[in-house]
């Protein structure tokens, strides 16, 4: 399969010996990939790595952009996720482990998180159930904004419910920043997650996110109210343009 020759070629080896249960076995590198996802940025293979079940994130070349500026670009952000991962392991987040990185190549390799995204989970969730969730996520992001982290898609879409836990995964938009509209930019974009997917219980979800964030955010009150700015600019433009087209209310 070509993406197990990809990954292989990364990795500089197909296959290793082992000893195991005193038994010498032979064990692939890479094998059984099967697409999981592909996206604007990256392909998602679940594999077999080394033996251990693994999901492996292949950034996509784009042709509209000059090689040698897509590579580093690809390079970068390759880079600055799996350190996100590394850090967000550190600060006691649940996220998936690093098992490999191809910097240049664009590849990193992780643990396989077996669970259901949470975007669906809540939908037949009892509301502390849902509130739980929520708190965590609030949690999740303070303890990576007082680390100078941004995730840049905290979405219940970026989330997998597990048996061990509750998983934050997707940093490939993440950012190390000290700006506190990046972090307000983050739990506005969670915000926004919860009022076009679980529009029928926005309020209590929200609050439960900013409880969670509140309890363990240094300085949370000057990030939420930057947070409130940023909603209100877009209740703004947006007002403008239904007043610019024609399509103001006749309240």
């Amino acid at each position: 399969m070509e993406v197990e020759r990809l990954l292989e070629k990364s990795i500089s080896l197909s296959r290793i010996t082992i000893y195991s249960a005193g038994k010498i076995m032979e064990v692939d590198a890479i094998s059984e990939c099967r697409e999981l996802a592909t996206g604007a940025e990256a392909r998602i293979f679940k594999c077999m790595f080394f033996g251990i079940p693994a999901v492996a994130k292949i950034r996509l070349p784009k042709p509209f952009i000059m090689p040698l500026i897509d590579e580093k670009l690809r390079s970068r952000r390759t880079r600055v996720e799996a350190r996100a991962l590394l850090d967000a392991l550190r600060l006691g987040i649940p996220v998936p482990r690093v098992l490999w990185v191809d910097v240049d190549s664009g590849i990193i390799i992780m643990e396989f998180v077996k669970g259901e995204i949470l975007r669906d989970a809540i939908n037949r969730s009892c509301a502390d159930e849902a509130c739980r969730y929520l708190y965590a996520l609030g949690e999740y992001l303070a303890k990576l904004h007082n680390a100078g982290i941004v995730h840049g898609d905290p979405t219940t879409s970026n989330l997998l419910l597990s048996p061990s836990g509750l998983y934050l995964i997707d940093f490939g938009l993440a950012e190390y920043t000290s700006l506190i509209e990046d972090y307000a930019i983050d739990i506005h974009i969670a915000f926004r997650a919860i009022e076009s997917t679980h529009f029928d219980k926005e309020s209590e979800l929200k609050e439960c996110l900013v409880k969670g964030y509140s309890e363990h955010m240094k300085g949370a009150q000057l990030v939420l109210r930057k947070v409130r700015e940023i909603r209100a600019m877009g209740r703004y433009v947006e007002r403008r343009r239904r007043s610019v087209w024609g399509e103001e209310d006749n309240d």
